[in-house]
């Protein structure tokens, strides 16, 4: 450090650095009233503060998992919804809680996050989770020049093997006609399960997720043109009682489907009891709706399925019965209409590609069986 005496009696402390990014050497100063040992203390201390905030960026070696996983969420939650931030927030946690967050990022190889990840006690999809998590922070690292490679590319999340009890066959993702049929004439014999009955008969008859459709409002159905706006989603981020419509993640899920003259039915049939219901009812009030004017929440909706099914007794569908079961169900009816695939696709939102394409060839290659039985049956 070195000190000049400036034209106004004062005192100007200088202290050189080298710039991190141009490798040249730099200087910061500072003026101060006295050249007292208190004031170069001082001015050492003011000086090197300076100095500091000018190399923090470029010290990487020393940076933790943990800080950059700070650093990173930091960034991360001001691109993403809140239903996002929420859902990712559960595998922060999880992840800070036992991951060694100390460990430097220079030295976090495959081995040592091969090794998280299998230590891991949750199925592959969990674990598929926590390592996108940890690839997007360690890209913000190369983005940011922290790093030069990530070892999450090479990081490998063990599948299960293949057993007869785990293996979930194709025909169990989608309901048949005749089984959809059986859970809405329960749903529909009682007035209190009626409006589940006509959310999970749209939900069939449009291949809508939950969210969509619980999140439609009035002004998304253009009865004259026969056409139904989903561009939306429920965040529940800030409790049920406050559940706000929010964008969708992708621009596929934006979309303009046309509706059969039974979904019609069945979205003016509840807009008007929703009128006669409720004084406030507009253009922007949601569509499938409970007693309390709130939209149908999806875990109730879930319930109330399994509840149905119950019901059934001895003709109880053995399927795992959610609400994307009806998605995977109007898949299939249109593959059975022979409504071409990519047309099926731009319907239902390009979501679950792979699933899509499994319950599509199956109910194709069904279909060309039954062809072949036929004319069999025939003697052709």
């Amino acid at each position: 450090m070195w000190i000049e005496k400036t034209d106004n009696g004062k005192f100007k402390y200088f202290e050189r650095y080298i710039d991190p990014y141009t490798e040249k050497a730099k200087r910061v100063s500072v003026t101060l009233n006295s050249e007292s040992n208190q004031a170069k203390n001082q001015a050492q201390r003011i000086l090197n503060e300076k100095i500091n905030s000018k190399l923090e960026t470029k010290n990487k070696s020393k940076l933790t998992v943990g800080e950059l996983l700070d650093e990173w969420w930091e960034q991360y939650i001001k691109t993403v919804r809140k239903s996002s931030i929420n859902s990712n927030a559960k595998v922060m946690k999880y992840i800070y809680a036992n991951i060694e967050l100390d460990t430097l990022i220079a030295n976090a190889d495959v081995k040592f996050f091969q090794k998280f990840i299998n230590s891991l006690n949750q199925g592959y999809a969990y674990r598929k989770k926590f390592k996108s998590i940890l690839n997007m922070s360690f890209n913000y690292a190369l983005d940011m020049e922290y790093l030069t490679n990530n070892p999450l590319t090479r990081v490998t999340v063990p599948k299960p093997p293949k057993t007869l009890s785990n293996m979930s066959l194709i025909e169990d993702k989608y309901l048949e006609k005749e089984e959809v049929d059986k859970l809405l004439k329960v749903y529909y014999s009682a007035f209190q399960s009626y409006r589940t009955g006509q959310l999970a008969e749209f939900m069939y008859l449009t291949g809508l997720r939950v969210g969509e459709a619980i999140s439609l409002t009035v002004d998304n159905f253009k009865e004259d043109e026969a056409m139904l706006e989903v561009h939306g989603t429920l965040d529940y981020s800030g409790g049920f009682k406050h559940a706000k419509k929010e964008i969708p993640k992708t621009q596929a899920s934006y979309r303009v489907i046309n509706l059969s003259n039974r979904a019609m039915y069945i979205l003016k049939e509840a807009i008007e009891d929703n009128k006669i219901r409720f004084n406030d009812y507009s253009s922007d009030s949601y569509i499938f709706i409970g007693k309390t004017g709130k939209p149908i929440q999806t875990n109730s909706f879930n319930n109330s399925l399994k509840h149905t099914n119950e019901k059934l007794g001895k003709d109880k569908i053995n399927k795992a019965i959610s609400s994307h079961i009806f998605r995977h169900s109007h898949i299939s009816l249109l593959a059975e209409l022979n409504v071409p695939i990519k047309a099926i696709m731009e319907r239902v939102g390009h979501s679950d590609e792979k699933t899509t394409l499994q319950i599509y060839t199956h109910v194709t290659k069904k279909q060309k069986n039954d062809v072949a039985n036929k004319l069999n049956e025939l003697g052709m």
